[in-house]
């Protein structure tokens, strides 16, 4: 359908130009170059509509995407695993591909396979490892600001890493959950907690374990933060988790010293 406002006025300019370089062009001659720059106007819409569609298309396929349940929305992810199931005869690399152009630059798919309809990324997981971050010196890191929880208090490493023994095991931590934490039980298995000294004041608190509550992590690494400032000591840890009640652990750390490490299969 031709666009007569349009035409009329790139018609006007078209004869301007014209005029402008000495050349008087027929009117017949005005209105073929105009109706032909239409059509390639259309066209390009058209071109642009299409790859808009695509796009569209792509991005609530992304969206239709599962993946498995985080400790909080807020924390960082190393390495996720998504399912994405799509009627698309696209191969996995250039999916791979497509998927990457459209994210944001801070989402990165470095890898798609092929799997069985029966793969769940939530329900088929084995185990979870997070790592939390700490700059424990007086002044915080300019360049990790936003991944680290800076502490000016000197810690306590070695109270930190005898504390970290009373976790490991398959417990109730109810005293370890965010008061919204949605679940059918609170018992969970924990099956190794490191703290690492990492020199220059970084340090590294590694948990693994089977499955984790929301904020459970967060809120082991604030109590064993209060173990390393001497506010609790490692011989109150068996209580405090005997307790079931969120009130006897200690803050919930900040959200952005937390990574999700990787999801074992």
């Amino acid at each position: 359908m031709l666009d007569i406002k349009w035409i009329r006025e790139n018609r006007d300019a078209f004869v301007k130009g014209l005029k402008d370089r000495g050349l008087e062009p027929s009117p017949r001659e005005v209105l073929n170059q105009i109706l032909k720059l239409d059509e390639q106007r259309r066209a390009t819409i058209q071109k642009l509509q299409e790859a808009q569609a695509r796009r569209n298309a792509a991005s609530k396929e992304i969206g239709n995407a599962k993946a498995t349940k985080n400790e909080t929305a807020a924390e960082r992810l190393m390495e996720e695993v998504a399912r994405l199931k799509t009627e698309s005869a696209m191969p996995c690399h250039k999916l791979m591909q497509g998927m990457n152009a459209l994210l944001p630059d801070d989402i990165v798919i470095k890898e798609a396979v092929d799997m069985p309809d029966w793969f769940d990324p939530r329900n088929d997981s084995k185990g979870k490892i997070y790592l939390y971050r700490i700059i424990n010196r007086n002044h915080p890191s300019a360049i990790a600001r936003n991944f680290t929880w800076h502490i000016f208090a000197p810690l306590d490493i070695a109270a930190m890493r005898e504390a970290a023994k009373h976790f490991i095991g398959e417990k109730d931590f109810s005293s370890f959950k965010a008061a919204n934490a949605e679940a059918l039980h609170f018992t969970r298995e924990v099956t190794s907690v490191e703290v690492f000294d990492r020199g220059e004041g970084l340090i590294e608190i590694e948990v693994r374990g089977t499955a984790f509550l929301r904020h459970m992590v967060r809120i082991m690494t604030g109590t064993l933060v209060a173990v390393g400032k001497g506010k609790i000591s490692p011989a109150e840890m068996p209580a405090i988790i005997e307790a079931k009640d969120r009130t006897a652990a200690s803050m919930t750390a900040p959200s952005q010293g937390l990574i999700l490490v990787k999801v074992e299969y």
